[in-house]
Protein backbone atom coordinates (compact mmCIF):
# COMPACT_ATOMS: atom_id res chain seq x y z
CA UNK A 1 0.00 0.00 0.00
CA UNK A 2 2.69 2.26 1.04
CA UNK A 3 5.26 0.95 -1.02
CA UNK A 4 9.03 2.92 -1.20
CA UNK A 5 8.96 2.44 -5.11
CA UNK A 6 5.66 4.15 -5.97
CA UNK A 7 6.75 7.72 -7.07
CA UNK A 8 4.15 10.14 -8.23
CA UNK A 9 4.83 13.56 -10.12
CA UNK A 10 4.19 17.15 -9.26
CA UNK A 11 1.53 17.51 -11.82
CA UNK A 12 -0.67 14.48 -10.46
CA UNK A 13 -0.07 15.92 -6.92
CA UNK A 14 -1.50 19.23 -7.95
CA UNK A 15 -4.38 17.69 -8.84
CA UNK A 16 -5.36 15.57 -6.57
CA UNK A 17 -5.11 18.59 -4.11
CA UNK A 18 -7.21 20.88 -6.45
CA UNK A 19 -9.63 18.29 -6.11
CA UNK A 20 -9.40 17.63 -2.48
CA UNK A 21 -9.77 21.59 -1.68
CA UNK A 22 -12.26 22.89 -4.55
CA UNK A 23 -14.97 20.34 -3.73
CA UNK A 24 -15.87 21.09 -0.19
CA UNK A 25 -14.85 24.74 -0.15
CA UNK A 26 -16.98 25.15 -3.23
CA UNK A 27 -20.14 23.94 -1.63
CA UNK A 28 -19.66 25.55 1.95
CA UNK A 29 -17.97 29.19 1.44
CA UNK A 30 -20.81 30.66 -0.50
CA UNK A 31 -23.26 30.34 1.91
CA UNK A 32 -20.67 31.47 4.99
CA UNK A 33 -19.44 34.16 2.72
CA UNK A 34 -23.50 35.17 2.29
CA UNK A 35 -24.04 35.23 6.47
CA UNK A 36 -20.62 37.05 7.44
CA UNK A 37 -19.80 39.41 4.15
CA UNK A 38 -21.86 39.39 1.11
CA UNK A 39 -19.96 40.72 -1.42
CA UNK A 40 -17.18 41.05 0.47
CA UNK A 41 -16.82 37.56 0.26
CA UNK A 42 -13.81 38.36 -2.23
CA UNK A 43 -12.04 40.31 0.10
CA UNK A 44 -11.89 37.06 2.40
CA UNK A 45 -10.68 34.66 -0.09
CA UNK A 46 -7.79 37.33 -0.95
CA UNK A 47 -6.69 37.27 2.27
CA UNK A 48 -7.43 33.63 3.38
CA UNK A 49 -5.23 32.82 0.12
CA UNK A 50 -2.14 35.16 1.57
CA UNK A 51 -2.59 32.78 4.76
CA UNK A 52 -2.37 29.70 2.60
CA UNK A 53 0.98 31.41 1.42
CA UNK A 54 2.13 31.83 4.73
CA UNK A 55 0.69 28.02 5.32
CA UNK A 56 3.09 26.78 2.28
CA UNK A 57 6.14 28.75 3.35
CA UNK A 58 6.06 27.19 6.77
CA UNK A 59 5.39 23.49 5.02
CA UNK A 60 8.65 24.45 2.29
CA UNK A 61 10.52 25.36 5.33
CA UNK A 62 10.53 22.29 7.12
CA UNK A 63 10.32 19.75 3.94
CA UNK A 64 14.03 21.33 3.39
CA UNK A 65 15.21 20.16 6.56
CA UNK A 66 13.25 16.63 6.19
CA UNK A 67 15.98 13.66 4.96
CA UNK A 68 13.69 11.25 4.59
CA UNK A 69 9.84 11.47 6.16
CA UNK A 70 7.74 14.01 8.28
CA UNK A 71 7.77 11.47 11.07
CA UNK A 72 11.34 10.45 11.75
CA UNK A 73 12.11 14.27 10.66
CA UNK A 74 9.28 15.12 14.07
CA UNK A 75 11.35 12.57 16.21
CA UNK A 76 14.52 14.14 15.50
CA UNK A 77 13.81 17.23 16.04
CA UNK A 78 11.25 17.34 18.77
CA UNK A 79 12.02 14.00 20.29
CA UNK A 80 9.94 10.96 20.66
CA UNK A 81 7.19 11.65 22.93
CA UNK A 82 6.46 15.26 21.38
CA UNK A 83 6.80 13.31 18.50
CA UNK A 84 4.00 10.98 18.76
CA UNK A 85 1.84 13.59 20.26
CA UNK A 86 2.06 15.34 16.93
CA UNK A 87 1.39 12.33 15.31
CA UNK A 88 -1.60 11.82 17.41
CA UNK A 89 -3.08 15.50 16.23
CA UNK A 90 -2.47 15.23 12.09
CA UNK A 91 -4.26 11.66 12.71
CA UNK A 92 -7.30 13.39 14.58
CA UNK A 93 -7.40 15.81 12.28
CA UNK A 94 -7.63 13.68 9.06
CA UNK A 95 -9.84 11.26 10.36
CA UNK A 96 -12.32 13.66 11.50
CA UNK A 97 -11.87 15.28 8.23
CA UNK A 98 -12.08 12.11 6.67
CA UNK A 99 -16.11 11.53 8.70
CA UNK A 100 -17.39 14.93 7.92
CA UNK A 101 -16.77 14.55 4.32
CA UNK A 102 -17.86 11.14 3.73
CA UNK A 103 -21.42 12.59 5.87
CA UNK A 104 -21.28 16.22 2.99
CA UNK A 105 -20.73 13.43 0.20
CA UNK A 106 -23.78 11.37 1.75
CA UNK A 107 -25.52 13.79 2.06
CA UNK A 108 -25.16 15.09 -1.54
CA UNK A 109 -26.07 11.57 -3.32
CA UNK A 110 -29.32 11.70 -0.98
CA UNK A 111 -30.03 15.09 -1.71
CA UNK A 112 -29.00 15.16 -5.52
CA UNK A 113 -28.88 11.73 -6.86
CA UNK A 114 -30.81 9.09 -4.97
CA UNK A 115 -33.88 10.98 -2.75
CA UNK A 116 -35.35 7.61 -1.95
CA UNK A 117 -31.74 6.01 -0.78
CA UNK A 118 -30.75 5.13 2.70
CA UNK A 119 -28.23 7.12 4.32
CA UNK A 120 -26.53 4.35 6.24
CA UNK A 121 -26.24 2.17 2.72
CA UNK A 122 -24.73 4.80 0.39
CA UNK A 123 -22.39 5.79 3.74
CA UNK A 124 -20.86 2.37 3.79
CA UNK A 125 -20.56 2.08 -0.04
CA UNK A 126 -18.81 5.14 -0.06
CA UNK A 127 -16.19 4.54 2.61
CA UNK A 128 -15.39 0.76 1.47
CA UNK A 129 -14.93 2.35 -2.22
CA UNK A 130 -12.61 4.82 -0.35
CA UNK A 131 -11.04 1.82 1.39
CA UNK A 132 -10.49 -0.01 -1.72
CA UNK A 133 -8.80 3.25 -3.37
CA UNK A 134 -6.64 3.48 -0.71
CA UNK A 135 -5.70 0.22 -0.97
CA UNK A 136 -4.59 0.32 -4.44
CA UNK A 137 -2.25 3.37 -3.59
CA UNK A 138 -1.73 6.59 -3.93
CA UNK A 139 0.09 6.16 -7.82
CA UNK A 140 -3.32 4.37 -8.37
CA UNK A 141 -5.58 7.12 -6.74
CA UNK A 142 -3.58 9.48 -9.02
CA UNK A 143 -3.51 7.94 -12.00
CA UNK A 144 -7.74 7.74 -11.90
CA UNK A 145 -7.57 11.57 -10.50
CA UNK A 146 -6.05 12.74 -12.88
CA UNK A 147 -8.59 11.48 -15.80
CA UNK A 148 -11.60 12.45 -13.83
CA UNK A 149 -9.96 16.04 -13.34
CA UNK A 150 -9.95 16.42 -17.19
CA UNK A 151 -13.43 14.65 -17.30
CA UNK A 152 -15.00 17.27 -15.12
CA UNK A 153 -12.89 20.34 -14.94
CA UNK A 154 -13.89 20.95 -19.06
CA UNK A 155 -18.04 20.69 -18.13
CA UNK A 156 -17.54 22.49 -15.22
CA UNK A 157 -15.72 25.53 -17.27
CA UNK A 158 -18.58 25.52 -20.19
CA UNK A 159 -21.11 25.71 -17.31
CA UNK A 160 -19.56 28.96 -15.60
CA UNK A 161 -19.03 30.32 -18.71
CA UNK A 162 -22.97 30.34 -19.23
CA UNK A 163 -24.02 31.45 -16.44
CA UNK A 164 -21.83 34.61 -17.06
CA UNK A 165 -24.49 35.67 -19.03
CA UNK A 166 -27.25 35.87 -16.34
CA UNK A 167 -25.00 37.98 -14.09
CA UNK A 168 -25.93 41.50 -12.65
CA UNK A 169 -22.95 42.90 -11.95
CA UNK A 170 -25.17 45.30 -9.43
CA UNK A 171 -25.10 42.90 -7.17
CA UNK A 172 -21.50 43.10 -6.81
CA UNK A 173 -22.18 46.35 -4.58
CA UNK A 174 -21.77 47.54 -1.79
CA UNK A 175 -17.83 46.55 -1.34
CA UNK A 176 -15.88 46.25 1.89
CA UNK A 177 -19.11 47.63 3.87
CA UNK A 178 -18.61 44.10 6.23
CA UNK A 179 -17.32 45.01 9.94
CA UNK A 180 -14.09 43.58 10.35
CA UNK A 181 -15.16 40.63 12.32
CA UNK A 182 -17.36 39.74 9.59
CA UNK A 183 -13.57 39.60 7.48
CA UNK A 184 -12.09 37.89 9.74
CA UNK A 185 -14.79 35.15 10.65
CA UNK A 186 -15.09 35.01 6.16
CA UNK A 187 -11.04 35.29 5.89
CA UNK A 188 -10.94 32.04 8.64
CA UNK A 189 -13.23 30.13 6.75
CA UNK A 190 -11.27 30.30 3.86
CA UNK A 191 -8.18 29.44 5.39
CA UNK A 192 -9.25 26.65 7.51
CA UNK A 193 -10.19 25.06 4.01
CA UNK A 194 -6.58 25.01 2.57
CA UNK A 195 -5.88 22.86 5.81
CA UNK A 196 -5.08 19.45 3.85
CA UNK A 197 -2.64 20.79 2.38
CA UNK A 198 -0.82 20.02 5.07
CA UNK A 199 -0.97 16.55 3.35
CA UNK A 200 2.46 17.62 1.95
CA UNK A 201 4.35 17.26 4.08
CA UNK A 202 3.67 13.12 4.79
CA UNK A 203 4.43 13.20 0.80
CA UNK A 204 8.03 13.33 0.10
CA UNK A 205 8.50 9.19 0.36
CA UNK A 206 5.92 9.36 -2.53
CA UNK A 207 7.50 12.04 -4.76
CA UNK A 208 10.00 12.39 -7.94
CA UNK A 209 10.53 15.49 -7.16
CA UNK A 210 10.04 16.44 -3.06
CA UNK A 211 12.17 19.93 -3.11
CA UNK A 212 9.04 21.45 -5.34
CA UNK A 213 6.35 19.90 -2.80
CA UNK A 214 5.49 23.35 -1.69
CA UNK A 215 5.71 25.18 -4.77
CA UNK A 216 3.25 22.49 -6.03
CA UNK A 217 0.70 23.48 -3.60
CA UNK A 218 1.64 27.00 -4.29
CA UNK A 219 -0.25 25.85 -7.71
CA UNK A 220 -3.05 24.29 -6.38
CA UNK A 221 -4.15 26.75 -4.28
CA UNK A 222 -3.83 29.41 -7.01
CA UNK A 223 -5.80 27.41 -9.12
CA UNK A 224 -8.74 26.38 -6.31
CA UNK A 225 -8.97 30.26 -5.56
CA UNK A 226 -9.41 31.29 -8.83
CA UNK A 227 -11.79 29.12 -9.23
CA UNK A 228 -13.83 30.14 -6.06
CA UNK A 229 -13.70 33.66 -6.73
CA UNK A 230 -15.28 32.78 -10.58
CA UNK A 231 -17.86 30.46 -8.76
CA UNK A 232 -18.88 33.35 -5.90
CA UNK A 233 -18.86 36.51 -8.16
CA UNK A 234 -21.31 34.71 -10.72
CA UNK A 235 -22.92 32.94 -7.40
CA UNK A 236 -23.56 36.75 -5.99
CA UNK A 237 -24.24 37.94 -9.25
CA UNK A 238 -26.96 35.80 -10.57
CA UNK A 239 -28.70 34.98 -6.97
CA UNK A 240 -27.68 37.98 -4.73
CA UNK A 241 -26.20 37.99 -1.13
CA UNK A 242 -30.06 37.05 0.48
CA UNK A 243 -31.39 34.34 -2.09
CA UNK A 244 -27.78 32.77 -1.72
CA UNK A 245 -27.99 32.43 1.77
CA UNK A 246 -30.95 30.83 1.34
CA UNK A 247 -30.01 27.95 -1.04
CA UNK A 248 -28.66 24.62 0.45
CA UNK A 249 -25.97 24.35 -1.98
CA UNK A 250 -26.41 27.63 -4.35
CA UNK A 251 -23.48 26.30 -7.10
CA UNK A 252 -25.31 23.00 -7.93
CA UNK A 253 -28.79 25.65 -7.99
CA UNK A 254 -27.19 26.96 -10.85
CA UNK A 255 -25.89 24.41 -12.51
CA UNK A 256 -29.63 23.13 -13.00
CA UNK A 257 -30.37 26.80 -14.00
CA UNK A 258 -27.92 27.13 -16.91
CA UNK A 259 -30.11 27.05 -20.36
CA UNK A 260 -27.61 24.87 -22.42
CA UNK A 261 -27.79 25.49 -26.27
CA UNK A 262 -30.06 24.00 -28.13
CA UNK A 263 -31.74 22.70 -24.88
CA UNK A 264 -31.16 19.12 -25.54
CA UNK A 265 -30.00 18.86 -21.51
CA UNK A 266 -32.57 19.93 -18.93
CA UNK A 267 -30.83 17.93 -15.91
CA UNK A 268 -27.90 19.13 -16.28
CA UNK A 269 -27.42 19.54 -12.32
CA UNK A 270 -27.57 15.91 -12.10
CA UNK A 271 -24.68 15.74 -14.27
CA UNK A 272 -22.68 18.62 -12.53
CA UNK A 273 -23.16 16.98 -9.38
CA UNK A 274 -20.94 14.14 -10.53
CA UNK A 275 -17.83 17.11 -10.25
CA UNK A 276 -18.57 17.60 -6.33
CA UNK A 277 -19.34 14.22 -6.00
CA UNK A 278 -16.07 13.00 -7.00
CA UNK A 279 -14.00 16.25 -5.71
CA UNK A 280 -15.47 15.43 -2.11
CA UNK A 281 -15.13 11.65 -2.73
CA UNK A 282 -11.28 12.99 -3.29
CA UNK A 283 -10.45 14.35 -0.39
CA UNK A 284 -12.31 11.51 1.90
CA UNK A 285 -9.85 9.23 0.17
CA UNK A 286 -7.15 11.52 1.13
CA UNK A 287 -7.75 11.66 4.73
CA UNK A 288 -8.10 7.29 5.11
CA UNK A 289 -5.06 7.45 3.04
CA UNK A 290 -2.99 10.22 5.55
CA UNK A 291 -5.18 8.63 8.63
CA UNK A 292 -3.90 5.43 7.83
CA UNK A 293 -0.03 6.21 6.76
CA UNK A 294 -0.01 8.26 10.22
CA UNK A 295 -1.54 5.63 12.31
CA UNK A 296 0.96 3.00 10.10
CA UNK A 297 4.01 4.40 11.61
CA UNK A 298 2.54 5.28 14.72
CA UNK A 299 1.92 1.64 15.86
CA UNK A 300 4.55 -0.16 13.65
CA UNK A 301 3.76 -3.55 14.94
CA UNK A 302 0.57 -3.51 13.31
CA UNK A 303 0.89 -5.95 9.77
CA UNK A 304 -1.29 -5.83 7.03
CA UNK A 305 -4.19 -3.80 6.42
CA UNK A 306 -5.41 -2.96 10.02
CA UNK A 307 -4.27 0.59 10.23
CA UNK A 308 -6.00 1.49 7.07
CA UNK A 309 -10.03 -0.35 8.21
CA UNK A 310 -9.20 1.23 11.75
CA UNK A 311 -9.38 4.40 9.90
CA UNK A 312 -12.16 3.58 8.04
CA UNK A 313 -14.52 2.41 10.94
CA UNK A 314 -13.33 5.41 12.79
CA UNK A 315 -14.38 8.00 9.70
CA UNK A 316 -17.74 6.39 9.37
CA UNK A 317 -18.39 6.60 13.24
CA UNK A 318 -17.76 9.96 13.16
CA UNK A 319 -19.65 10.42 9.61
CA UNK A 320 -23.00 8.77 11.42
CA UNK A 321 -22.83 10.92 14.20
CA UNK A 322 -22.43 14.04 12.17
CA UNK A 323 -25.93 12.43 10.33
CA UNK A 324 -27.43 11.75 13.72
CA UNK A 325 -26.31 14.77 16.08
CA UNK A 326 -26.64 18.24 14.19
CA UNK A 327 -24.54 19.48 17.09
CA UNK A 328 -21.57 17.75 16.37
CA UNK A 329 -21.38 20.05 13.14
CA UNK A 330 -20.96 23.07 15.17
CA UNK A 331 -18.32 21.53 17.49
CA UNK A 332 -16.63 20.16 14.33
CA UNK A 333 -16.55 24.09 13.81
CA UNK A 334 -15.25 25.43 16.83
CA UNK A 335 -12.41 22.51 16.49
CA UNK A 336 -11.22 23.69 12.97
CA UNK A 337 -10.88 26.97 14.09
CA UNK A 338 -10.07 27.04 17.54
CA UNK A 339 -7.63 23.24 17.22
CA UNK A 340 -6.77 22.53 14.00
CA UNK A 341 -6.11 25.57 12.67
CA UNK A 342 -3.65 27.34 15.57
CA UNK A 343 -2.44 23.90 15.76
CA UNK A 344 -1.18 23.59 12.00
CA UNK A 345 0.76 26.62 12.42
CA UNK A 346 2.43 26.30 15.38
CA UNK A 347 3.79 22.79 15.06
CA UNK A 348 5.27 24.00 11.60
CA UNK A 349 6.74 26.74 13.26
CA UNK A 350 8.09 24.92 16.25
CA UNK A 351 9.44 22.21 14.33
CA UNK A 352 11.58 25.11 12.32
CA UNK A 353 11.91 26.95 15.95
CA UNK A 354 13.41 23.86 17.07
CA UNK A 355 15.51 22.68 14.46
CA UNK A 356 17.07 26.05 13.63
CA UNK A 357 18.12 25.89 17.64
CA UNK A 358 19.54 22.67 16.99
CA UNK A 359 21.57 23.50 14.00
CA UNK A 360 23.21 26.40 16.17
CA UNK A 361 23.86 24.21 18.81
CA UNK A 362 25.74 21.71 16.13
CA UNK A 363 27.38 24.79 14.69
CA UNK A 364 28.88 26.25 17.88
CA UNK A 365 30.27 22.61 18.60
CA UNK A 366 31.91 21.78 15.48
CA UNK A 367 33.62 25.93 16.07
CA UNK A 368 34.74 24.89 19.61
CA UNK A 369 36.35 21.88 18.48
Amino acid sequence: MFADNWKISLRQIKRLFILDIFGISSLILPGIFSTLTGADGMLCLILGTVGGIVLLWLIGANLKYMETDYYNYIKDTAGQLLGDVIMVFYFLYFVTLCGFVLNQATMLVLTWLLPDGSWLGVCILLILLAVYGSMRGIEGRARVYEIIFWFLGIPLLIMLFLAVQEVDTARWTPIVSSGGAQILGGTLAVLIFTLPLTALLFLKPFCTKPQQLASCGRRALFTVMVLNALIYLILVGVFGQNTMGILKRPIITLMGMVNLPGGFFTRQDVLMTAVWFFALFALMNTGIFQGTLILKQLCQQCKGSWTLWITAVLSFFIAKGFFEYNFLTEVFEIYQSHVALPGMFLILLILLFLHWVKEGKTAKQGGNH
